[in-house]
């Protein structure tokens, strides 16, 4: 039996057992009646994301899952929904023929997001990540950009792999590297993002207390320096940009303080007094 399925344009792929997701896919595209570019597109994407040689049977719904937050992004995407419930629909169709034997189709949904607010400032529960706009959206571009690399970097690997002595083939290990490297940081932010909750800072009028993702002006009470930083996750610290961890020496001694009042930090050159200037 032969499957064909349109991935884009007029461009096929021929098939002979579903046993990898794109057979599966192209199996029940050729189930269909009537399709249109969307469905094609999406169905294309999800093939794209996951692996098109990825084993049917080894996806498990943590990757469902993992897709169904990378077409999200936010909880604002547009036609995320309608985006899903196409892959969905696959998923079903699937299980309905013996192909998966569990129902991963009940594994894709769009996640809301979050978004926590305490007085004083913002807090998050030990398992989440609080980011500000700025630096969430730095991730999504960040995640967008690694996955544009997977396909160039598969390519390389290809080639290199021609080579038959694959003992002494440097470009091959360097390709396999780097997509190892790819892949892990893709991970990485893709689990932040799942447990990110936006950080919406106060107006500068109303700040009067230091918390994650405020902006804070300080005085060294001994030497008289003033210093601006801004307090963020781990995931968003930059030291080169001011911006300090909350769980950093700096970043503990500053969060709760009110405005005008004081905080003591252990540093490297020893314990520091600080005057809250300003929070914002």
């Amino acid at each position: 039996m032969v499957v064909r399925m349109l991935l884009r344009g007029d461009n096929t792929v021929e098939l002979n057992e579903p046993t990898t997701l794109l057979s599966a896919v192209g199996v029940y595209v050729g189930s269909l009646k009537d399709t249109d570019d969307a469905v094609h597109n999406e169905l294309s994407r999800f093939v794209g994301w996951c692996g098109p040689e990825r084993d049917l049977a080894g996806i498990t719904p943590s990757v469902i899952g993992g897709y169904a937050d990378s077409v999200a992004g936010t909880g604002t995407t547009p036609l995320a929904a309608e985006r899903l419930q196409v892959v969905r629909k696959f998923l079903t169709y699937a299980k309905k023929k013996g192909m998966i034997e569990i129902n991963l189709a009940q594994h894709v949904r769009i996640r809301k997001p979050r978004v926590r607010k305490t007085q004083g400032g913002q807090a998050v529960d030990r398992d989440e990540v609080g980011l500000t706009p700025e630096g969430h959206a730095q991730l999504v571009t960040q995640l967008d950009e690694l996955k544009s690399q997977r396909a160039p970097l598969a390519v390389e690997i290809q080639k290199a792999a021609a080579d038959k002595d694959v003992r002494e083939n440097s470009p091959l290990e360097a390709a396999r590297e780097q997509l190892g490297q790819v892949e892990a940081r893709i991970r990485e932010i893709e689990a932040t993002l799942l447990k990110a909750v936006i950080l919406y800072p106060k107006a500068a009028k109303d700040a009067v207390v230091v918390g994650l993702g405020t902006v804070v002006w300080v005085q060294d009470v001994d030497s008289g320096r003033k210093s601006r930083y801004t307090v963020v996750s781990a995931s968003e610290a930059n030291p080169m940009d001011s911006k300090i961890s909350d769980v950093s020496p700096l970043g503990k001694a500053f969060l709760g303080k009110l405005k005008g009042g004081e905080a003591q930090a252990e540093t490297p050159r020893g314990t520091v007094r600080y005057k809250i200037l300003g929070v914002s």
